[in-house]
């Protein structure tokens, strides 16, 4: 996991966001200790195109060589003999012209730009730099030596090197690898101090220059020993770079160096680079934030760094250490979820982030870099997982209590419907009849995809429908027995007392809820008991209510209710046919009943006759 490029890239993006928002600072009465000499288009409009002939070079070196600098570095390879040197044009024009020049009037200490340079380099404190490669046609198996030992470090290898012509190579002893290290992101962020050439260490161009200021330099046990203090690295010698703002960088053109237009205090005792921040030369790196920054400057941003104990390292092991965390961490929240402490898991997740968060800043502001990204990513990742199961776990925990819940509401109906059977003998089937018939016509709407109601209906309406149907007439039980089993008409008062049913079912079936929550449940329960007596042109009871004021469910209620009143024989009624029925039925169209109902009764009466005929009086759901 620790090798996975999405945590890296992720890792790389948090180390990025702390630099820029806690940038570690040098004293504003502190400077650079480098100044590049720079190839600048400047110089190359005046000198010509690179490369210049080496004998610039040399006089160049052997300028800044006098004004007794602490180290001069070439951020440049010269791989191949210098072609402008005066004996190597006299071989062009043989080889390929068949012509013989004539160098003889050309000194003979002036005919090899190599020597020239070489001599130039050699009488100065000079490092020069070397890049090395993996793979065939990239570089060649030159010979180095060094003194550098490897120490206590997991180092970079590679198999050949790019190194500098032998004239020039020898002549210069001090060297280094000036390959620059990018992330897989393609931003550089850290370089390296050592790296291994075949069985060769290889100190970087940086290491060599300071070993030039500090010959009792010394690595060891993952530190470097400099100038009396020790400065920890990373596992593989490496150290994440702290740029500095572009004023930082003193820069003279080289022109302007060879023809003395420089204030000679820049260069006291100061690290002169030789390098190149001209586009064309293509010597440009992307740091984080999206700026190019030339190859010296890496390197003179590397210099400062140690310089001034500058440096972040990033311990390879804290990969490791924050996968594991991470881990522990995930496992305690989801035990905290799995023994129901939701609100000490919430307090957990944003407390640890907290304190892992300020962890990170201390310790980057001692200078270490604890791969924080690993942590935070593998935290967030499990966290989503983690969301998931606390909401399959919560939906797992409702819908055991909607159940339980409805379990309840199921017996409580129950109860209430018992109570109306015992008090009325005919209600029975009546509840069985009527519950099945709005069951038929909510599942029939429900099926026809293009009916205006069916958007108001949903499986789960549909079986509460069915389940709060025999609730209708539960006001029957507070009537007496006098009006509700009398035979025949009832008077005018006796009807008043009839009609007060339908407020006395919604009384009693609020008081048996008042200590639940309201839901829908209970909702239509209520609406059912209460407006199944309305009328499609509002001369229903008991308040009146028209068209699509009477709630859906109490309009199901009213068509079932009334047809199976007429099908059915009462005490104070005979049983009507099913052609009466239906003939009463459409006559009440869009003055009793709502006109869609009755349009989709009609389409399952045969449906309807069959209930009324398998579910008779006395019998039982």
């Amino acid at each position: 996991m620790s090798q996975s490029s999405l945590v890296k890239e992720f890792d790389y993006k948090v180390s990025d966001y702390i630099a820029a928002a806690l940038p570690l600072q040098v004293s504003a009465k502190k400077s650079s200790h480098t100044v590049l000499i720079d190839i600048d288009e400047k110089s190359l409009k005046e000198l010509g195109q690179w490369p210049w002939p080496r004998v610039v070079l040399a006089d160049l070196v052997t300028k800044m060589n006098r004004y007794n600098p602490s180290a001069i570095g070439l951020d440049i390879i010269f791989p191949e003999e210098d072609r402008s040197s005066p004996k190597n044009i006299s071989l062009f024009y043989k080889k390929y012209f068949h012509i013989h020049t004539d160098v003889v009037s050309v000194p003979k200490y002036l005919q090899d730009n190599d020597k020239i340079f070489a001599s130039a380099l050699a009488k100065s404190k000079s490092v020069v730099g070397v890049y090395l490669t993996n793979g065939a046609g990239k570089g060649e198996a030159c010979h180095l030596e060094s003194a550098f030992k490897e120490g206590d470090f997991s180092l970079r290898t590679f198999s050949s090197a790019l190194c500098n012509t032998p004239v020039l190579q020898e002549s210069v002893k001090s060297f280094g690898f000036i390959n620059s290290f990018e992330d897989s992101d393609g931003i550089l962020r850290r370089m390296p101090l050592l790296a291994k050439y075949q069985n060769v260490t290889i100190p970087s161009f940086v290491l060599t220059i300071l070993k030039s200021i500090d010959t009792n330099i010394k690595l060891e046990q993952k530190s470097l020993s400099i100038l009396d203090k020790s400065i920890s690295l990373s596992e593989d010698s490496s150290f994440l770079l702290s740029f500095y703002p572009k004023s930082w960088y003193k820069k003279i053109s080289v022109i302007d160096f060879l023809h003395g237009r420089f204030d000679p205090k820049l260069l006291q005792g100061k690290i002169l680079i030789i390098g190149s921040s001209a586009i064309g030369l293509h010597d440009q790196l992307i740091i984080s934030g999206g700026e190019k920054r030339s190859g010296a400057e890496i390197h003179m941003t590397m210099l400062d760094n140690l310089l001034y104990d500058n440096i972040i390292i990033q311990p390879a092991f804290t990969k490791q250490v924050n996968i594991i965390l991470s881990i522990l961490f995930i496992l305690f929240l989801l035990y905290l979820l799995i023994i129901d402490r939701d609100v000490t898991m919430i307090v957990t997740l944003v407390g640890g982030l907290t304190l892992y968060s300020l962890g990170t800043l201390y310790f980057y502001m001692h200078h270490v870099y604890i791969s924080s990204g690993y942590f935070y990513l593998l935290v967030m990742f499990n966290f989503t997982f983690i969301s998931i199961a606390f909401f399959i776990v919560d939906s797992y925990r409702k819908r055991l209590s909607t159940e339980d819940l409805n379990r309840s509401h199921v017996a409580l109906l129950d109860s209430m419907v018992h109570v109306a059977e015992v008090h009325d003998v005919e209600t029975g089937a009546h509840i069985v009849r009527t519950k099945k018939y709005i069951h038929l016509l909510s599942e029939y709407i429900y099926s026809q995809k293009k009916h205006p109601y069916r958007k108001f209906l949903s499986p789960d309406m549909i079986e509460i429908m069915y389940r709060t149907a025999p609730l209708h007439d539960i006001g029957k039980v507070g009537i007496p027995d006098s009006v509700l089993k009398k035979p025949g008409k009832l008077t005018e008062l006796e009807f008043e007392v009839m009609k007060s049913h339908p407020n006395l079912g919604r009384l009693i079936i609020e008081n048996a809820i008042k200590s639940y929550e309201e839901n829908d449940f209970f909702t239509m329960a209520v609406n059912i008991a209460y407006t199944h007596h309305e009328k499609w042109d509002g001369s229903g009871y008991p308040e009146g209510l028209k068209a699509e004021e009477i709630p859906l469910e109490g309009r199901f209620m009213a068509i079932a209710d009334v047809y199976d009143a007429l099908v059915n024989q009462r005490v104070y009624k005979r049983r009507f046919s099913y052609e009466e029925a239906y003939a009463i039925i459409r006559e009440g169209r869009g003055v009793h009943f709502d006109p869609l109902l009755v349009d989709a009764f009609f389409e399952m009466k045969d449906e309807f006759k069959k209930i009324s005929e398998k579910y008779v009086d006395h019998a039982e759901d």
